[in-house]
């Protein structure tokens, strides 16, 4: 997932993501091994109310889950599935993969839905780490992409195409729609945090990428005055001074380093 595209240009698809409740945790020991969650859910009874027929859950067989292991990297390997039931009609499945080296581990933005992981497919933009360990600490650098600006001949709709954030009634049907929609990509370390350049740190814990879908359409002025000064082929570099007082979105990057012990 472009992230910042994604904020810009998402109101205006119509597909499955709408429904989406997707958190990824990543959880690393000083060694530079550690697991990989992801619990993707989605609204099954807006879904169902949408295709007008019952889809199974997202991520719902082994098959597409070691797919998923595949694609996040050399020696990632799927551990444990489970089915999970969340609040609001929200569905889906709660995976966990291990790896022994995080050099080797890339995590896509993109949130999983099921069907659309394709063996050997990589993400466009996805998060890697650079790990080193020394004598009494251990050092991990996270590079997002952090692309510049140029359109691209599958690149989403162009802003002026976007949904009109002025229209009550556009507005009303956008909430209704991502009501329950949330992102999340989070890392944790085992252990304590040294020193960090993280914005966003709680105890042991960095959030890289975070969307609130409600908490974001809650605030209409700054949402509008963000579409109108961000492009959907704006950097995380671009988009980020705008970002500070707006609720519901936190977006780090594109190098977050973390000592820990």
């Amino acid at each position: 997932m472009r992230a910042v595209r994604l904020l810009l240009v998402l109101m205006a698809a119509t597909s499955l993501t709408a429904c989406l409740n997707s958190t990824t945790l990543v959880k690393l020991k000083p060694d530079g091994s550690g697991t990989v969650e992801q619990t993707t859910l989605i609204n099954m009874a807006a879904l169902k109310g949408m295709s007008g027929a019952q889809s199974p859950a997202p991520m719902s067989n082994r098959e597409e889950l070691e797919r998923t292991a595949a694609k996040m990297g050399k020696g990632v390997r799927l551990l444990s599935t489970e089915p999970i039931k969340g609040d609001g009609g929200f569905e889906g499945t709660k995976a966990i993969f291990s790896f022994d080296d995080i050099n080797q581990v890339e995590i896509s933005q993109d949130p999983n839905m099921g069907g659309d992981v394709r063996a050997g497919a990589k993400s466009e933009s996805p998060v890697k780490f650079n790990f080193t360990r020394g004598a009494g600490t251990s050092t991990l650098t996270i590079n997002i992409a952090d692309r510049p600006g140029g359109a691209k001949p599958d690149s989403p709709a162009a802003p002026s195409e976007t949904p009109d954030l002025t229209n009550p009634m556009i507005m009303g049907m956008i909430k209704s729609m991502f009501q329950g929609f949330k992102i999340n990509i989070d890392l944790e370390v085992v252990g304590s945090i040294v020193k960090t350049n993280a914005e966003y740190v709680a105890g042991p814990r960095i959030t890289m990428l975070e969307m609130d879908m409600a908490a974001l359409l809650a605030d209409e002025a700054k949402l509008k005055a963000l579409q109108g000064k961000v492009g959907p082929d704006a950097s995380f570099s671009d988009i980020k001074p705008y970002l500070k007082d707006i609720k519901g979105i936190k977006i780090d990057g594109p190098s977050i380093s973390v000592e820990f012990k």
